[in-house]
């Protein structure tokens, strides 16, 4: 299951910790329901998100998979809200992989 962010890099989610997947799902839900981009960043980076936590992701947490692409999410989001202008190629709306 394959990621791809909106520069192109492509990301295998299938490879990641249960937990990570599960919370890219709630994520992935939280986006499709358009919550306000104010609620979405404290949601994704909040004290019960696993993006930040040095303990199950290193001691640079900003450098994962995860983080990646819920920060992918979160521009992409701010994009539809009016909050970015829009700075890459193709849609604003993400593809969310599916098993090929």
């Amino acid at each position: 299951m394959i990621y791809r962010t909106r520069f192109g890099k492509e990301l295998d989610i299938s490879t990641w910790p249960k937990g990570h997947r599960t919370f890219l799902r709630k994520v992935y839900i939280w986006y499709l329901r358009d919550i306000t981009y104010t609620d979405f960043v404290s949601m994704i980076f909040g004290v019960t998100s696993p993006v930040l936590k040095v303990s199950s992701n290193g001691p640079e947490p900003t450098k994962t998979p995860l983080y990646e692409t819920v920060t992918d999410l979160q521009f992409r989001l701010g994009v539809k809200q009016g909050h970015f202008s829009k700075d890459w190629e193709g849609d604003v709306e993400p593809v969310w992989p599916t098993k090929e």
